[in-house]
Order: structure tokens, then sequence, then C-alpha cells
């Protein structure tokens, strides 16, 4: 598997598919569906014969050093392996009517399926912590940010919740991967049955779990591959979304929440002792790059002379591993970082409070125009005047506000202490949680 070992060990099961053995077991099992689907439709070969086929593509240690050999054709290879083992008669039920781009696209597409399986239970996970940590904090009071500025009052819950909610897409996303691929191709040349039945063909893939590929050419057509690849990109682009928005967090100005961070094995610098740097959320965010080229890739790969060329093959050498283990890997580190993320309340609670009442302007603002006495363009004006000037100067908007009398006769006797309280801003919160089902609506 092309990932680093420090990567690759946190997925075992996705670094076993795209290893050597996935990748030749992927291959042999088509053989094999294909003399099943021979021995339901045909009787032959036996049950007995069978049974030697399967065990002749049983592959050893020593079978896989001396395939992954950069020499040869490899599925050329692995069918005279498997052939030296059974009988004329029997080794030439193997890859009949097939082209090699028979076995290795079926199977790729094997390996991308039980990729994304590993993947949806990954992002199951990750929405299920989510979902916890947004029902945790659905009052914790934190200021909205629009620009990288304080907006209005929301609450940290709130914007978990927006997270949430693009996981759960995300599942989606990797839902309709799953059927874009779940196709095989087992037609030979070009596609088009020359020499295996389209009966048998269906009922091999049948038994693979897998449709035909209606329209094939000597391969499958790489625009599958590439809707595949770039679902993932814009799951990827959610991961990192989610890391970039807790490293923002965790800024040293904001405070806000902090990574898990084990004082005993982690040091945030070699030179600066007092360092606690958002690096695992920062990892997610570079991962992400390498799923996004490979979207790239693999768009070119869709690019293919008439009914084949090879051009394709090199590359995915690396986009498909690439792709599944940087997001399975970051799947788990995003759910790894937000199972410990610390959330400081009392920090964002005070950071509301920054801008000295300012995120309250959008209440005085309606509280005025329903008065009646002035355009919105006159209460605007009014309202940012007074809004700027607090933030300028240090005096609070609710201070400045009731000494100016023109806005306090255009608030029409509305109550100026409690048009500065969070709550109102709060009271349609849950609308949105029971939107996303995490609450009854009841």
């Amino acid at each position: 598997m092309p990932l680093p070992v420090r990567y690759s060990a946190e997925v075992p099961e996705m670094e076993e598919i795209w290893s050597p053995v996935g990748y030749f077991r992927a291959q042999t099992s088509i053989w094999l569906a294909e003399c099943v689907a021979l021995h339901e439709l045909e009787g032959s070969p036996s049950d007995d014969e069978l049974e030697q086929i399967r065990q002749a593509l049983q592959l050893s240690t020593e079978d896989l050093a001396n395939l992954t050999r950069a020499e040869g054709h490899e599925t050329n290879k692995l069918l005279r392996l498997v052939q030296s083992r059974l009988t004329v008669e029997l080794g030439n039920l193997i890859h009949r009517g097939n082209t090699s781009s028979d076995v290795l696209d079926t199977s790729l597409a094997l390996q991308i399926i039980g990729s994304l399986a590993l993947l949806s239970a990954d992002f199951e996970e990750l929405a299920m912590v989510l979902a916890s940590l947004a029902v945790q904090h659905e009052g914790t009071l934190q200021v909205a940010r629009t620009h990288g500025q304080h907006a209005i009052p929301h609450t940290f819950g709130r914007q978990v919740l927006g997270w949430y909610a693009e996981v759960e897409r995300c599942l989606e996303r990797i839902e309709r991967a799953r059927h874009v691929i779940s196709v095989g191709k087992l037609s030979g040349e070009v596609g088009t049955n020359v020499f295996i039945s389209a009966q048998l063909e269906e009922r091999a893939l049948a038994d693979l779990n897998m449709r035909t590929d209606p329209a094939p050419t000597q391969v499958i057509a790489r625009d599958r591959h590439a809707e595949v690849i770039c679902l993932m990109a814009v799951n990827a682009a959610t991961l990192c979304r989610i890391a970039t928005n807790i490293s923002l967090l965790g800024i040293t100005d904001l405070g806000e929440v902090q990574e898990p961070f084990d004082a005993e094995a982690q040091q945030g610098s070699s030179a600066m002792p007092h360092k606690r740097n958002t690096e695992l959320s920062e990892r997610v965010r570079g991962l992400s790059r390498r799923v996004w080229s490979a979207a790239q890739e693999e768009l070119s790969a869709s690019v293919l002379w008439l009914e084949r060329d090879i051009s394709h093959s090199s590359t995915e050498r690396f986009t498909f591993p690439d792709t599944f283990g940087c997001l399975a890997y970051s799947a788990r580190l995003t759910t790894k970082i937000l199972s410990g993320l610390v959330v400081n309340s009392d920090r964002m609670h005070a950071n509301t409070e920054r801008t000295l009442g300012a995120i309250y302007a959008a209440r005085l603002l309606n509280a005025i125009l329903e008065g009646g006495q002035a355009s919105r363009t006159e209460a605007y004006e009014l309202v940012k005047h007074l809004a700027q000037k607090a933030m300028d100067t240090g005096v609070p908007l609710q201070r400045l506000a009731r000494d100016e009398p023109k806005l306090i006769a255009l608030l029409d006797g509305a109550d100026l202490e409690e048009l500065f309280r969070p709550d109102f801003y709060l009271r349609n919160i849950r609308v949105a949680y029971e939107r996303a089902g995490l609450i009854n609506g009841d």
C-alpha cells in the first residue's frame, strides 16, 4: 500500500484490500465465480472438480512474492500458475473467453466495493460521535462567525450539528459510489461476448453481487471510477472542513476548543515547550489534498483511446489505494479528535463579550424597525455607527444606545436591556436538531 506505515498501520483492513493478498484474491474470486456459473448452467465442472479448482486458486506467500515481481504480465503469470495445478481440461476452464481486463477491472470493482464498506463503517462512527457532541452542547453559548468576524450568538452544539449533517451526506455519497461501481465485465474482447455467453457472464457476476456493465469496451468505462473518486474527494473536503474549524477554534486567541493532548508523550514544538498545536487536525487537512489530486488523476484516466488504452493502469495503482487509505485514516483520526475534544465553554462565553455587545446590533436594528418610525436605511446607519463606535472605543453598545436620544425615541418603549440577551437568538436552535433527526419535535 503506498500509504506510509504510520498511517497504513492504523487502517490494516484497508491495507489488506490493496495489498498483494487482496489484489490477487479478488482476481481468483472471479475465475471461481465463472466456474461456479458453468457448473450451475452446464453441470460441468462437477462438484469434485470445483473443489480442485478452489484449491488451485489458493495462493501461498511464496506465490504472492513471485507474482508481485515487476516482471511480465501479472494476470498471465497468475493464470499459468493456477493452470499448472490442474489437468489440461480443468485448466482450460479458467479464463475461458476472458481478457485480462475482464479480470482486472472486475476485481478492481470488488476491491473498491470492499473499501467503501470499510469507509461506511468509519463515517457511521464519526456521525455517532458528532451527534453526541451536538446534543451535549446544544445550549453551550458561542458566537457565530462569518468572514472570521463575530456575527450573532448561537451554540457550539449548533455548529457541530452542521458537521454532523454533512457527514450524513458523506454516507449517502458512499452508497452512491457503491452503486456506481458495483458492475463487472466478463464479456471478453472489446466487450462483445464473442467467446463467453451473456448468460454465463450474468450468472457469474450475480454470484459476486454485481451487475453487468451494459455497454463496456475492452474495459469498464472510467467515468464510473472517476465518479467514485470525485465523490470521495467531496467526503475528504468534509473532513477537511471539520478539521479546519477545529484548528481555527483552537488558535490561542480564541481558545474555544483543544485537541486531545497527551502531555507525557506529546510535544507541540521542539523549541517552544508551551505549544499545543492542532497537529492532528492539520494532518487531516493535509491528507485531503492527496485525495483531491487523485480525483484529477482519475478524471484524466477516464479519457481512453477508442475501445481502450492502458494509460489509466499505472496511475490507478496509486489512485485507489491512496484515496481509500487516506480517507479511512482521516475519518478515524477525525473521530479520535472529536471523541477527546476539550470544549472550553467559559472561553466561548467570554468571547461573546469581546465586541462589547455589538453582536446584538441586529436585534437593536429590528426593534427600531418594529417601532415603525424610521426607514430601514436610517435605522441601519444609526445602529452601525453606534456598534462600530463600541468596538472602536471600548464603550459597550448598550450604554451608547441608552445615551442616544434619537435611538431611544425610535425604540418606542422597547426594553433596551432585553435586546442584549442571547436567549432571543437561541430560541429556534432546536429546529435544526429536529430536522436532522437528533431530537423529537413533539
